[in-house]
């Protein structure tokens, strides 16, 4: 199939562009790489001629338009993601995750009379929209209450994605994705705190915990929501989905402590020696959730979705990535107190 990725040169785009190019789908990546690196796509060149790059925002309706036509699938994940510039600067947040989704939904909206019209759109959106939790584990009916204008702008587009499927029947599934963390993950952002402990550690740094640590998030290794996206894609002509959201986690709740206190047992077994790293505690920041933990009851009885990789697993993993990306030599690892 011929496949668009907004924002495919970021950490989960460009995962995914590696992923679908191998299963041998022809891919566009559109990135205006302002928030990405073109190294993330460095080995999708590699699968030439079925791999195009982009340069370009998806606040440009008319470059939209020239690249959704004629497409089969579109995975919708461009945003500005990094939820504490929200809070500084709104109205950017707010023009690209927002406005940008809506020129998308119009776009696809323009092909539904044309012959061989969009089959598929993925709204990549976020745990973020529910707030901290009022229940657990937290269903996709769980009530919206974002903390953030990037979790508000979010909130905003996903609905617009239900009311587009139900106003013009817009093949569009909403993903609702709890903390993906992996290769090639940039060191801002909210879901950044795992690159940002590992980088810290490794350089015989303390972790620095914003609050009492006691916040929780439900870390979901990359390859997990590929596979989850894989799922998808065989199964969305056959299954009730359009127009809904669903989640995407582990439904496992961890503390940004035990998160700390994980990364430095990984990092120690790496080293064969211990860490004595105590972490530092910073203020805590103006947004932040407290308590997140998926219930993905329906990934599993619609998809057959299930979690393989456990978070000290999938933190070896990224740790070992990290050390080969940055030449680190892990028995020079020091303490530093």
């Amino acid at each position: 199939m011929r496949i668009l990725i907004t924002g495919g040169a970021g950490f989960i785009g460009s995962n995914l562009a590696e992923h679908l190019l191998k299963m041998g789908h022809k891919v566009i990546v559109l990135d205006d790489l302002s928030r990405s690196v073109p190294d993330n796509i460095r080995a999708c060149y590699n699968y030439s001629p079925n791999f195009y790059f982009i340069k370009g925002s998806v606040t440009d309706f008319d470059l939209l338009d020239s690249l959704i036509y004629g497409t089969d699938i579109v995975f919708h994940l461009a945003a500005q993601v990094h939820w504490e510039e929200s809070v500084i600067e709104p109205v950017p947040s707010f023009q690209v995750n927002t406005m940008g989704t809506l020129n998308v939904l119009e776009v696809i909206r323009k092909t539904l009379p044309r012959k061989n019209p969009i089959k598929l759109m993925v709204y990549a959106s976020s745990s973020e929209v529910y707030g901290t939790a009022q229940y657990v584990p937290m269903d996709e009916k769980h009530p919206f209450n974002p903390q953030s204008p990037y979790a508000a702008g979010k909130a905003a587009s996903d609905r617009l994605c239900s009311a587009y499927y139900h106003t013009y029947k817009t093949p569009v599934i909403i993903l609702r994705q709890f903390n993906t963390y992996g290769p090639k993950q940039s060191f801002k952002g909210y879901s950044a705190v795992i690159p940002k402990f590992c980088s810290q550690v490794l350089s015989g740094l303390p972790p620095t915990v914003y609050g009492d640590g006691e916040q929780t998030k439900d870390f979901h290794y990359i390859d997990d929501l590929i596979k989850a996206y894989d799922l998808l894609l065989e199964r969305f002509d056959e299954l009730d989905l359009f127009g809904e959201a669903i989640n995407f986690g582990t439904g496992v709740e961890t503390s940004i402590n035990k998160l700390a206190d994980t990364i430095l047992k990984v990092a120690s077994d790496k080293k064969e020696k211990s860490l004595e790293l105590d972490p530092v505690h910073l203020p805590p920041r103006p947004g932040e959730v407290r308590r997140f933990i998926a219930d993905i009851s329906l990934a599993k009885t619609k998809l057959g979705f299930k979690p393989r990789v456990n978070l000290e697993d999938g933190l070896s993993r990224y740790m070992d990535w990290y050390i080969e990306k940055h030449f680190i030599n892990p028995g020079s690892i020091i303490n530093r107190g």
